[in-house]
């Protein structure tokens, strides 16, 4: 074997054998690499080497690659944390996507796993277990010996947590608190949670825990108040026990004289709960989604408040109004309104059809991307026609009311589309007005729609279709209803058995070994939220199924058979099937997420309050116990088996407003 520094012809090694001679020594491949010479390639160190004319041309030598064996975990250290946090996410998503079969605890125990298998992820694991803290259902037994008070054990070492850790503490973003535990004062629980919210500065939302708001000093809601970074808030408004002795209002005798169909008011709030309850906005600069809510006897005087609200939060985008007496909210606070991108009004008497066409013509309306119009009562279609066009950058429309809009005397329609929206991709259309055939304003939004008003138009939910005109416009569906449509009123009618009770009680023998009931306690208010007719949407597919079976039956287009003579053998019909190919609109009759189809499809106030799964004494709900991912396959020992077991939780889902 010739030596490394051998040379054939007596000439003077160049730089490129210099470079497989230094590979022969103890240098190691690093200090090769950063060497000048090993910067060029074997052509440049050939083409700037000092080389006489005589000696002719040179074969450079080969670059030979030298692979250095990996350390352990040295790809690993090389993956950037937003790698690992994308990771995070996606295991995040498949314990909490609605068809899984986990839970928010085995969630956070898989999170708890990771953190202390590496330091580098347990940099990215932290956030990821922090930032969107879910406690679901009851505490474990072992908390309830260890920890006092015997109840929000869970809520007291997460309490602990962050006050010794502030680290951790600013991590926190929302936080979703249990239910409230039976037997367990409502004030003393509402305590703890606020000394939660307390202990992390940077807040933003309190889901799944909400609590009424009656005018009286609470802890929960003034830890709310102090959080300068918080982005929604839900207020749902009882009467004060002063609005309850005096339960008409001081304007209830005026507007009696102007209005025979006047409804009556709640009594006023005092001049110092007024202030109180607008001091409560004084620092949520970076609040984006307001919610007010007014049980029946609650409202919010004078009328100027809620405008004195708004105007204080210069970051408002999302503003939900529901059941407000028209003594809080009229035309003239609606036209006060600031620029914002959703605006729902859900039965406000005070809202007129002038006063909604004199609020989208201002400049200030233009940035509305979202419309719902729940029950406020639009009378004219000239009023509909004007909200449609002059919101251009309208995305989103709803309309549900109980009678339908129709033309002034002395006016008619011309030309089509009289209802045209240019950006619009999503239209909520609910008139149970009449059950047999098509109002006028259903035929005039079906007339726009085939004249192309709607060129975005891409989902369409109307569930009162008593013709199909709308079905006809959109594509063509193959199937509509569900596997449980059928049954669902033969379930109705099954009186005989009766139905488990909201409210556990005493503790009773688990169903199985493992399972106990929850100890918590869910409000049962079905009262409080008073409402007009809706569709119903199982009612809806049904009635669009037998639709589309009966244009199954006539076919679309006929195959004729002939024989060498031209006579006809044989005919076919094919294609039977209901609306247009071309389309591109879908025909929708399914709800929202986190809504029913009792309610027509759209979140309503009464679907963010409820319980959202976590509740199990709902007949036919199923909790998780840890042991989801041990159902198929080998089962494990009995030891191991234990170590996945954790207390019966429901699967709970946040809801969002429509």
């Amino acid at each position: 074997m010739r030596p490394a520094t051998y040379n054939r012809s007596g000439r003077p090694p160049s730089s490129a054998s210099s470079i497989t001679s230094s590979a022969g020594t103890n240098d190691t491949f690093d200090a090769i690499l950063a060497s000048p010479a090993s910067s060029r390639t074997s052509f440049e160190s050939w083409s700037s080497s000092p080389r006489r004319a005589e000696y002719g041309w040179q074969r450079p030598a080969p670059i030979k690659q030298y692979r250095r064996r990996r350390n352990t975990g040295e790809l690993f250290d090389a993956l950037p944390e937003e790698v690992l946090g994308l990771i995070l996410d996606e295991l995040k998503d498949l314990h909490l996507k609605p068809s899984s079969t986990s839970c928010a605890t085995c969630m956070m125990r898989d999170m708890c796993s990771v953190a202390v298998s590496a330091r580098k992820l347990l940099k990215v694991a932290r956030p990821a277990l922090y930032e969107d803290i879910q406690l679901v259902g009851a505490d474990a037994h072992t908390h309830k010996k260890r920890n006092k008070p015997n109840f929000g054990s869970r809520l007291v070492l997460l309490r602990r947590t962050l006050r010794s850790n502030l680290e951790i503490a600013k991590m926190v973003h929302s936080i979703k608190a249990p239910a409230v535990p039976q037997g367990i004062p409502l004030d003393l629980y509402q305590n703890v949670v606020a000394s939660v919210i307390m202990a992390c500065p940077n807040f933003e939302r309190l889901v799944g825990f909400h609590q009424n708001y009656d005018h009286s000093f609470n802890r929960l809601f003034h830890a709310l108040s102090t959080r300068r970074k918080l982005k929604e808030m839900y207020w749902t408004l009882e009467a004060s026990q002063f609005q309850r002795k005096r339960r008409t209002s001081s304007a209830t005798p005026l507007l009696s004289l102007k209005d025979s169909n006047f409804q009556e008011a709640p009594g006023d709030l005092l001049l110092e709960q007024s202030e109180g309850f607008l001091e409560l906005h004084t620092d949520w600069e970076q609040l984006k989604t307001l919610s007010i809510h007014c049980f029946p006897g609650a409202t919010l005087t004078p009328v100027s408040l809620i405008p004195d609200i708004v105007s204080r939060l210069p970051a408002l985008e999302n503003l939900h109004l529901s059941h407000l007496p028209f003594t809080a909210f009229n035309d003239a606070n609606l036209l006060s309104l600031p620029s914002i991108q959703t605006l729902t009004l859900s039965h406000l008497p005070g809202v007129s059809s002038e006063g909604l066409s004199s609020f989208v013509r201002r400049p200030s309306s233009r940035s509305i991307r979202k419309l719902i119009l729940q029950h406020v009562d639009v009378g004219s279609l000239p009023a509909l026609s004007q909200i449609l066009s002059n919101l251009a950058v309208l995305e989103t429309f709803a309309l549900v009311q109980s009678f339908s809009p129709i033309m002034p005397q002395h006016e008619m329609i011309w030309l089509f589309p009289y209802l045209a929206s240019p950006k619009l991709r999503k239209l909520h259309w609910d008139i149970p007005s009449d059950q047999s055939c098509a109002n006028v304003a259903d035929s005039v939004l079906a007339r726009s729609i085939a004249a192309n008003g709607f060129p975005s138009l891409r989902i369409l939910r109307t569930p009162n279709d008593p013709e199909g005109i709308f079905q006809m416009l959109c594509k063509p569906m193959q199937t509509i209803e569900m596997p449980n449509d059928k049954f669902r009123g033969l379930i109705s009618k099954c009186t005989s058995r009766p139905s488990p009770p909201a409210t556990p009680t005493t503790p009773t023998t688990p169903r199985t070994p493992g399972k106990s009931p929850s100890g918590l306690s869910f409000p049962t208010e079905v009262h409080f939220f008073p409402s007009k007719v809706s569709s119903n949407l199982s009612q809806s597919r049904l009635a669009a199924q037998s639709r589309l079976e009966a244009a199954r039956q006539t076919p679309r287009f006929v195959v004729n058979v002939m024989d060498d003579d031209g006579s006809v053998v044989e005919s076919y019909g094919l294609a039977g099937f209901m609306g247009q190919v071309e389309s591109k609109i879908q025909y929708c009759v399914t709800p929202d997420e986190g809504a029913t189809d009792e309610n027509g499809g759209l979140v309503d106030i009464s679907d963010v309050l409820g319980d959202g799964g976590e509740n199990l004494r709902v007949e036919g709900r199923e909790g998780c116990i840890g042991r989801w991912n041990t159902y198929s396959g080998n089962v494990i020992d009995k030891k191991d088996r234990e170590r996945w077991w954790h207390t019966e939780r429901g699967r709970w889902r946040p809801v969002a407003l429509s």
